[in-house]
């Protein structure tokens, strides 16, 4: 009986190191959520300056696949000072045969929140997405677009889209300060936790292919190197190359 106790209190203290070890990584609780979440709801926690800010703001335009919403939201600080650092979009276009790669990414910069898991790093990447287009308007620019909102802080969302000759590709991605993180990309949900970057090769016929790659730690300056190198693997070349041929 006693052997049994002892591995009961051994499993527990386990578990119990493994949950403090992930709260202590993102500096981030069930007890902050909640807290959160009563803000969200009780109006003396609201930021009426950047509410009325946000209310004065011209139309965006498009975007992406939702229209930006205002709605009133709690002080950043109230959820500890620093806790709010900025958050960010950062791309390219890159040429492959008679088609063109262009890239997009959203990034979260290190805060009190996150910074634990960073470590030296000064920002995150939580989603890329690389779509082959045919397509280029390098005079009025629109046919693509993104943007990234802080507004759902600590959750943070980012959205765009890009038009090919014969398709619309729109897509959305967030990250929440549990670190989980997902993407919407015409109706397919991508669990980014399983790979941040995801390949798009549209269809003559409108269909869509997708490849999830499960990229390294990257940030708003490393992902340009890493797009570089990862467009020009085997794999890649061919998932773009095989596609363009339907």
């Amino acid at each position: 009986m006693k052997r049994i106790v002892l591995i009961l209190i051994l499993i527990i203290s386990i578990i119990s190191c493994s949950v403090k070890k992930t709260s202590n990584q993102n500096n981030w609780s069930e007890s902050k959520r909640l807290e959160y979440l009563s803000n969200v709801q009780d109006s003396t926690t609201w930021d009426i300056e950047m509410f009325e800010n946000d209310k004065n703001d011209e139309d965006l335009g498009d975007l992406g696949p939702f229209v930006i919403g205002t709605f009133p939201v709690p002080k950043y600080d109230l959820l500890g000072k620093g806790s709010f650092t900025g958050v960010g979009t950062v791309g390219d276009k890159y040429p492959m045969k008679s088609k063109t790669l262009v890239m997009n990414s959203f990034f979260v910069r290190k805060n009190e929140l996150n910074k634990s898991r960073l470590k030296e790093r000064k920002d995150e990447i939580f989603f890329q997405i690389i779509i082959s287009t045919d397509t280029i308007d390098n005079v009025n620019y629109n046919l693509a677009g993104n943007f990234i909102l802080s507004r759902n802080h600590p959750d943070y969302l980012g959205q765009g889209f890009i038009k090919t000759k014969n398709n619309r590709i729109d897509y959305l991605a967030f990250q929440t300060p549990e670190n989980n993180a997902y993407a919407i990309i015409n109706t397919r949900i991508f669990d980014l936790n399983y790979g941040k970057t995801i390949l798009i090769a549209p269809q003559k016929d409108k269909t869509l292919k997708s490849l999830q790659i499960k990229s390294p730690e990257l940030t708003s300056d490393s992902i340009f190197d890493y797009t570089k190198r990862l467009i020009n693997e085997n794999k890649i070349i061919e998932f773009f190359e095989e596609n363009m041929k339907i």
